[in-house]
This record gives C-alpha cells, sequence and structure tokens, in this order.
C-alpha cells in the first residue's frame, strides 16, 4: 500500500514537470497507429461482407435445379433467421404479336433478404428504393423488356398459359449477376403466380434458391446442418464465396496498413527506447536516495512498476480514443 501511494505520488509529479511527456507521446502514437488501422480494417471488412451479402442478396444461399425440401425453412425460422424462396428460369413472354426471351424471376415473400429493389415509374426513368415485391398478378419488367415489346407500364403479358400486368418498372435488384441469363431482359413476378403460368415441366431449365439471413452466430449454425444434410445437386453458397475478387482487395488493403501502422510503430519504438532511456538516467538518483533511505529493492520495484502500469492504462486508454476518431475522420 505505501509502494502504491508513493507510486502515484511520484507519478504526479513526472506529469506535471513534464518527465513523461516524451515517453507518453512515443506510446500514444503507436497505440493510436495500431487501434486506427484495426478499426478501419474492421470497417473495410463489414463493408465487404455487406456488399457480398447484396451480391447474393442473402447471408446464406442454397440453390438446385430441384425443388428444395421445406425443412431447411424451419430450420432456420427455428434458429431465428429471416427466409426468402426465389426462383429463376428462361421463357419467352408476350405481348400481341410481339415475344421477347426474357430471365423470368419469380420471388417470394421477403426477397431481398439483404439490399434493396429499386424501381421507376416509366422505362429509363429515375429509380427509387422499394421494400415491396410484385404481387400475385403483377409483374416487374425492366427497360429493355418494355423497349423491346413496345409496351409502357400497364400492358398485360403473357407468361406461358398466365397473364400479368406490367405495374413498375424494375431498375435494380441486388443479386444481378448470381445465377444464369441475368444479360437477358429480366421479368419478375410472384412467386405464386409460377403454378398458374404452367412453365415448370419435366426438362425446364429452373433454378430454385432459398435464401437466408440474420445472426451471423445462427447462420453459422444454419451452415454446418445444410453442409451435412443437403442433398446431391444442392450448392450452398455463404458471403465469404460471392465476391473474392472484392475479398482480395480487401486483404490487399488491409495488408498495407498493416504495414504502414507497422512503420509508425517501429518509428515510435525507437522514440520510447530514447525516451526510456532518458526517463531511467533521470531516475537513478531518485532511486538510490530512495536505497540510502532504507528502502529495499523489493519496494523499488513496486513502485516503479506500478507507474509503469498506470502509464501503460493510460495511454491504452488515449491512444484507443485518438485512433478510433482518426479512423471515423477517414
Amino acid at each position: 500500500m505505501l509502494a502504491l501511494r508513493f507510486a502515484l505520488r511520484n507519478l504526479r509529479r513526472d506529469l506535471k514537470s513534464g518527465e513523461l511527456a516524451v515517453l507518453l507521446l512515443a506510446l500514444l502514437v503507436a497505440v493510436a497507429s495500431l487501434t486506427a488501422v484495426g478499426f478501419f480494417t474492421d470497417r473495410i471488412g463489414r463493408a465487404v461482407n455487406q456488399q457480398a451479402g447484396e451480391v447474393l442478396a442473402a447471408d446464406l444461399r442454397l440453390e438446385s435445379a430441384r425443388p428444395i425440401r421445406e425443412e431447411y425453412d424451419a430450420e432456420a425460422r427455428r434458429l431465428g433467421l429471416r427466409v426468402a424462396r426465389i426462383l429463376s428460369m428462361p421463357s419467352v413472354v408476350f405481348h400481341g404479336e410481339a415475344s421477347s426471351l426474357v430471365a423470368l424471376r419469380a420471388v417470394g415473400e421477403g426477397y431481398p433478404l439483404r439490399g434493396r429493389l429499386k424501381i421507376a415509374d416509366e422505362p429509363f426513368g429515375p429509380a427509387r428504393v422499394t421494400d415491396g415485391i410484385p404481387g400475385p398478378g403483377e409483374a416487374w419488367a425492366d427497360s429493355r423488356l418494355l423497349a423491346r415489346l413496345g409496351v409502357a407500364v400497364g400492358a398485360q403479358l403473357s407468361v406461358g398459359a398466365h397473364e400479368v400486368k406490367v405495374t413498375q418498372v424494375l431498375d435494380y435488384r441486388p443479386d444481378q449477376g448470381a445465377g444464369f441469363g441475368d444479360l437477358s431482359a429480366t421479368l419478375m413476378i410472384n412467386l405464386a403466380d409460377v403454378p398458374a403460368t404452367g412453365l415448370i415441366q419435366p426438362g425446364s431449365r429452373v433454378s430454385r434458391a432459398v435464401l437466408f439471413a440474420g445472426d451471423s452466430r445462427d447462420v453459422a449454425t444454419l451452415r454446418k446442418f445444410l453442409t451435412a444434410g443437403k442433398q446431391p445437386g444442392e450448392r450452398l453458397q455463404a458471403i465469404e464465396d460471392a465476391s473474392p475478387q472484392i475479398r482480395a482487395s480487401s486483404d490487399r488493403a488491409g495488408r498495407f496498413l498493416s504495414l504502414a501502422s507497422l512503420v509508425s510503430v517501429l518509428l515510435s519504438a525507437v522514440a520510447v527506447a530514447m525516451a526510456a532511456r532518458r526517463y531511467a538516467t533521470r531516475h537513478l538518483d531518485s532511486v538510490a536516495l530512495m536505497k540510502c533511505m532504507g528502502a529495499s529493492q523489493g519496494f523499488v520495484l513496486r513502485q516503479t512498476l506500478v507507474q509503469l502500469v498506470c502509464v501503460a492504462l493510460l495511454v491504452t486508454i488515449l491512444g484507443t480514443v485518438v485512433g478510433y476518431a482518426a479512423q471515423a475522420g477517414l
């Protein structure tokens, strides 16, 4: 207890006299640079995950050419995850005598789980974000399809044996490019309308997918469940598989930032060593005086350690705050 009081008194004296200024500054730069790079790299990682999630429109995606079992949905909901189903296939739509090849996409309630759909009121018009999907009997067509057919919003299109009304122009969907046929014009309908079209027949080129999103730990649990129980022909895709090019660029940027931080730490280490040597030299007389006054070696060691621990705590707190503030401004 005596060593603690003595150490704190000496520490206050050194702080007031400026004895620790150089040492504190060097340590502060080292801690701040490391924490700033760490926080910034974490931000990049989260941004990459978010963008990868938009590529899938989910955190986890299970695809198959065959019907996918409903038990996967039940297990996901039991874990508290959100679930949506979609179906994609090439088809031909008609408007009178005009026709066009399309990538037909039927989406269920909740789609997309990551990212947002964008729609417009007229072809090639200004887009806006929407949280909905086409209702039963409705369709959203992209501008290319409307231009090919020579129709506008409100037109009736024949999709197989079913008629749908174009109510909006589809401008953007998050998982654009994630499946086949994305180079074709797109027509989005409600999943409930698929049976009425009569398009799904033996030999049809249909791609089905179940989307999952939620807490990362629950997603990881579901991924293990699906990996163990998925059927032949079912393909599981997670966000880390969605955009390897983006992730590789992020990793390179993180390594570059870490290297820059390491350089600053090395420079700070030189300054710390010089400041520590100066600090130790200036305290040799104080230690000698304490020994002459009868202080034991253990007492001197304890009070020195207390001072160093206090300095480390102070620098860690201040450096973390400065580092976080620095990366927040980037």
